[in-house]
Protein backbone atom coordinates (compact mmCIF):
# COMPACT_ATOMS: atom_id res chain seq x y z
CA UNK A 1 0.00 0.00 0.00
CA UNK A 2 1.34 3.22 -1.00
CA UNK A 3 1.86 6.40 1.48
CA UNK A 4 -1.00 8.30 -0.06
CA UNK A 5 -3.59 5.74 -0.14
CA UNK A 6 -2.35 5.07 3.78
CA UNK A 7 -3.43 8.95 4.59
CA UNK A 8 -6.47 9.16 2.99
CA UNK A 9 -7.55 6.16 5.08
CA UNK A 10 -6.42 7.33 7.98
CA UNK A 11 -8.90 10.65 7.80
CA UNK A 12 -10.20 13.05 5.78
CA UNK A 13 -7.78 15.62 6.21
CA UNK A 14 -5.15 12.73 5.10
CA UNK A 15 -7.19 12.70 1.77
CA UNK A 16 -7.00 16.66 1.47
CA UNK A 17 -3.20 16.66 2.07
CA UNK A 18 -2.95 14.47 -0.74
CA UNK A 19 -5.10 16.25 -3.09
CA UNK A 20 -3.28 19.71 -2.31
CA UNK A 21 0.30 18.01 -2.39
CA UNK A 22 -0.39 16.59 -5.73
CA UNK A 23 -1.95 20.02 -7.20
CA UNK A 24 1.08 21.48 -5.70
CA UNK A 25 4.02 19.11 -6.80
CA UNK A 26 2.36 18.98 -10.04
CA UNK A 27 1.32 22.35 -10.91
CA UNK A 28 5.25 22.89 -10.24
CA UNK A 29 6.05 20.20 -12.41
CA UNK A 30 3.88 21.95 -15.48
CA UNK A 31 4.89 25.82 -15.17
CA UNK A 32 8.17 25.61 -15.74
CA UNK A 33 8.88 26.35 -19.62
CA UNK A 34 12.32 24.63 -20.90
CA UNK A 35 15.09 27.36 -21.90
CA UNK A 36 15.69 25.65 -25.06
CA UNK A 37 12.24 25.31 -26.31
CA UNK A 38 10.84 26.56 -30.17
CA UNK A 39 8.83 25.61 -32.61
CA UNK A 40 9.77 22.45 -34.29
CA UNK A 41 10.83 22.46 -37.75
CA UNK A 42 11.04 19.83 -40.40
CA UNK A 43 14.54 20.03 -40.95
CA UNK A 44 15.47 19.20 -37.06
CA UNK A 45 13.99 15.17 -38.03
CA UNK A 46 17.10 13.12 -38.40
CA UNK A 47 19.95 15.16 -37.83
CA UNK A 48 22.83 13.30 -38.04
CA UNK A 49 26.48 14.41 -38.00
CA UNK A 50 26.96 13.47 -41.55
CA UNK A 51 23.04 15.01 -43.28
CA UNK A 52 24.11 13.80 -46.33
CA UNK A 53 23.66 9.80 -44.54
CA UNK A 54 20.12 10.98 -43.41
CA UNK A 55 18.37 11.55 -47.01
CA UNK A 56 17.31 14.74 -45.97
CA UNK A 57 14.38 16.56 -47.66
CA UNK A 58 16.14 19.94 -47.71
CA UNK A 59 17.44 19.79 -51.09
CA UNK A 60 20.37 17.76 -50.65
CA UNK A 61 19.03 14.73 -52.10
CA UNK A 62 17.43 15.91 -55.18
CA UNK A 63 13.80 16.17 -54.27
CA UNK A 64 13.52 19.94 -54.04
CA UNK A 65 15.26 20.41 -57.49
CA UNK A 66 12.37 18.46 -58.78
CA UNK A 67 9.81 20.55 -57.06
CA UNK A 68 8.91 18.27 -54.41
CA UNK A 69 8.94 19.31 -51.26
CA UNK A 70 7.80 18.24 -47.56
CA UNK A 71 4.23 18.70 -48.31
CA UNK A 72 4.46 16.44 -51.31
CA UNK A 73 6.07 13.87 -49.05
CA UNK A 74 3.41 13.95 -46.41
CA UNK A 75 0.44 14.06 -48.75
CA UNK A 76 2.32 10.92 -50.58
CA UNK A 77 2.80 8.92 -46.80
CA UNK A 78 -0.65 9.93 -45.59
CA UNK A 79 -2.54 9.75 -48.85
CA UNK A 80 -1.05 7.30 -51.03
CA UNK A 81 2.09 5.23 -49.48
CA UNK A 82 -0.87 3.11 -47.91
CA UNK A 83 -1.60 1.13 -50.67
CA UNK A 84 0.92 2.08 -53.00
CA UNK A 85 3.46 1.89 -50.98
CA UNK A 86 6.45 4.08 -50.02
CA UNK A 87 8.00 3.57 -53.61
CA UNK A 88 4.35 3.55 -55.50
CA UNK A 89 4.97 -0.43 -56.40
CA UNK A 90 1.80 -1.32 -55.10
CA UNK A 91 2.71 -2.62 -51.79
CA UNK A 92 1.83 -0.78 -49.03
CA UNK A 93 -0.19 -2.45 -46.08
CA UNK A 94 -3.28 -1.81 -48.01
CA UNK A 95 -2.54 -2.36 -51.04
CA UNK A 96 -3.41 -6.37 -52.20
CA UNK A 97 -6.99 -5.76 -50.34
CA UNK A 98 -7.63 -2.41 -52.75
CA UNK A 99 -5.57 -4.18 -56.03
CA UNK A 100 -3.24 -0.88 -55.82
CA UNK A 101 -1.60 -0.17 -58.75
CA UNK A 102 2.43 -0.51 -59.29
CA UNK A 103 2.92 2.97 -60.35
CA UNK A 104 6.51 1.70 -60.66
CA UNK A 105 5.51 -0.36 -64.10
CA UNK A 106 7.47 1.06 -66.93
CA UNK A 107 4.72 0.04 -69.29
CA UNK A 108 1.71 1.76 -67.37
CA UNK A 109 4.11 4.89 -66.81
CA UNK A 110 4.48 4.94 -70.80
CA UNK A 111 0.98 4.64 -71.40
CA UNK A 112 -0.37 6.99 -68.76
CA UNK A 113 -0.05 10.82 -69.20
CA UNK A 114 0.11 13.09 -66.54
CA UNK A 115 -2.83 14.67 -67.14
CA UNK A 116 -4.20 11.19 -66.08
CA UNK A 117 -2.43 10.76 -63.15
CA UNK A 118 -3.50 14.51 -61.69
CA UNK A 119 -7.63 13.56 -63.08
CA UNK A 120 -7.15 9.77 -60.92
CA UNK A 121 -5.62 12.10 -57.86
CA UNK A 122 -8.29 14.62 -58.29
CA UNK A 123 -11.16 12.32 -58.59
CA UNK A 124 -10.24 8.86 -57.26
CA UNK A 125 -10.62 5.30 -60.10
CA UNK A 126 -11.95 1.97 -58.21
CA UNK A 127 -11.37 1.44 -54.57
CA UNK A 128 -9.42 4.94 -54.49
CA UNK A 129 -10.85 8.30 -53.16
CA UNK A 130 -10.40 11.20 -54.91
CA UNK A 131 -7.98 13.83 -53.03
CA UNK A 132 -9.12 17.29 -52.27
CA UNK A 133 -5.37 18.85 -52.82
CA UNK A 134 -3.89 22.11 -54.18
CA UNK A 135 -3.19 22.65 -57.77
CA UNK A 136 0.52 22.50 -56.73
CA UNK A 137 0.61 19.46 -54.56
CA UNK A 138 -0.99 17.25 -56.82
CA UNK A 139 1.50 18.43 -59.46
CA UNK A 140 4.18 17.89 -57.27
CA UNK A 141 2.72 14.49 -56.91
CA UNK A 142 2.34 13.59 -60.50
CA UNK A 143 6.18 14.28 -60.52
CA UNK A 144 6.83 12.08 -57.64
CA UNK A 145 4.75 9.16 -59.87
CA UNK A 146 7.39 9.78 -62.41
CA UNK A 147 9.75 9.48 -60.64
CA UNK A 148 9.17 6.03 -59.29
CA UNK A 149 9.46 4.54 -62.88
CA UNK A 150 11.73 1.65 -62.71
CA UNK A 151 13.15 2.16 -65.93
CA UNK A 152 14.31 5.50 -65.37
CA UNK A 153 15.68 4.61 -61.64
CA UNK A 154 17.77 1.36 -63.46
CA UNK A 155 18.86 4.40 -66.08
CA UNK A 156 19.60 6.43 -63.08
CA UNK A 157 21.35 3.85 -61.61
CA UNK A 158 23.66 3.34 -64.68
CA UNK A 159 24.38 6.44 -65.34
CA UNK A 160 26.15 6.24 -61.05
CA UNK A 161 28.23 3.39 -62.07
Amino acid sequence: MCVFEVLARRSKRGLIAVSALTLVLGGAACNRTPSDLREWRASDHDQADNPAQEGQVDGSNGLASLGIDEVTLVAWRENCAKCHGSLGAGDGPQGPMTHARDLSDGTWQAATTDESIATTIRQGRGMMPGFKLPDNTVSALVRLVRLFDVRRRSANTEQQQ
